[in-house]
């Protein structure tokens, strides 16, 4: 899959959890930098992320894809699911 067609939610990137002090995209931004460092230094092996078929909507795999996004990975594997 090319990563440039993959949607993100943007109530999912947005979320904020307040009375946690929990901020997802910080939290994201945390464990993508913990995943890339294991991609490079150990040669992790990934899982493919999950997708909806009729939007490409990412389900599953924020710190994956944005790991390998940030890594300048162009095609990433992928698991096309429906929402049914």
């Amino acid at each position: 899959m090319d990563v440039n067609r993959v949607e993100l939610s943007a109530d999912v990137m947005s979320y904020v959890d307040v009375e946690r002090g929990y901020v997802f995209a910080e939290s994201l931004r945390r464990r993508r930098e913990e995943l890339r460092k294991s991609i490079e230094t150990c040669d992790a092996v990934l899982w493919q992320i999950i997708l909806r078929e009729e939007d490409l909507g990412l389900v599953d795999g924020y710190c994956r894809y944005t790991a390998l996004r940030k890594m300048s990975v162009s095609r990433i594997c992928a698991y096309l699911g429906c929402s049914r």
